[in-house]
């Protein structure tokens, strides 16, 4: 397993941070049970699972059916108003989550700060309450991850290519140096329209490439906002960003699936950031 990449610990510091600024004053909670995953305990000892977790905590399982939920007892909400905090706590919110699941296999993750009132009862009756809907997931998710891609393009080189090679660029900047100020201004811009045409449907391009060579080795695929402030991280990736998608992919079939993004990666200003694999957050159901 990876350790948690800045991107994963940016989306979720995010929304834990946004969560604190809008909380209530009380914080605090009764017999409060965190959670972070549900696991499936027919694959390993439930009595196992020995790490600490948000706050230093000491983490359990809490066995219901053969569904696992990976727990530690909390008294109060984990808030507060500097970044810096979420980011620990939520770092050691995926450190457990991908404990678990080097021990369960693949975990259903829960959301940084999900906590349940009531003690280990409350939890045994919720799992009971929605076992089918986690069973399910459970079952569909053994052996599947989370891998993501983000594809970036400097469109330096195809810029300069393609002012050679479109009719409608060639005859616009032949216009532009035989024109007056006036016209000059005006056909400068239609000049910056058609080649902004021309990127979104390099990019366009790029990005079906990249769907299309990947597609036959994954399950699932849900595309991302690839401009979002949330998908910057640390670590250097060359060109503006054009695509960032998450997949579901069985694990057997990880190295087919960096090999097959060979093909996008040696198209001409292109850079690719492969990571995973991943508990698999974004596909995740909703148990409310």
């Amino acid at each position: 397993m990876t350790e948690p990449s800045p991107t994963s610990a940016a989306e979720q510091s995010a929304d834990a941070t946004k969560q604190s600024t809008e909380s209530s004053s009380e914080q605090a909670v009764t017999d409060g049970r965190y959670l972070y995953c549900f696991v499936d305990t027919a694959t390993a000892n439930s009595n196992d699972l020995s790490i600490l977790g948000v706050g230093e905590c000491s983490v359990y399982v809490i066995e219901t059916e053969s569904v696992g939920a990976v727990v530690h007892d909390c008294e109060t909400v984990y808030d507060t108003e500097s970044p810096e905090q979420v980011t620990q706590w939520v770092l050691k919110h995926q450190h457990v989550v991908d404990a678990a699941g080097e021990m369960f296999g693949t975990p259903l993750p829960m959301r940084f700060n999900t906590i349940i009132e009531g003690g280990d009862a409350s939890i045994s009756q919720w799992v009971h309450e929605n076992h089918d809907t986690i069973r399910e997931a459970l079952t569909s998710f053994a052996g599947m991850w989370e891998y993501r891609v983000r594809l970036h393009w400097d469109s330096s080189a195809f810029e300069a290519e393609i002012a050679d090679q479109d009719d409608q660029l060639q005859d616009l900047q032949r216009r532009r140096k035989q024109a007056g100020s006036g016209t000059s201004f005006l056909l400068e811009k239609q000049y910056e329209k058609r080649l902004r045409e021309l990127k979104q449907q390099r990019q366009s391009d790029l990005t079906a490439t990249l769907r299309e060579s990947i597609s036959p080795v994954v399950t699932e695929m849900i595309e991302q906002d690839p401009s979002s402030p949330l998908t910057d991280d640390t670590s250097a990736i060359d060109g503006e960003p054009v695509a960032r998608v998450a997949v579901l992919a069985d694990e057997a079939d990880e190295t087919e699936l960096g090999n097959r993004l060979d093909d996008p990666a040696e198209q001409e200003g292109v850079s690719i950031k492969f990571t995973g694999p991943w508990p698999p957050y974004t596909f995740a159901p909703d148990l409310g």
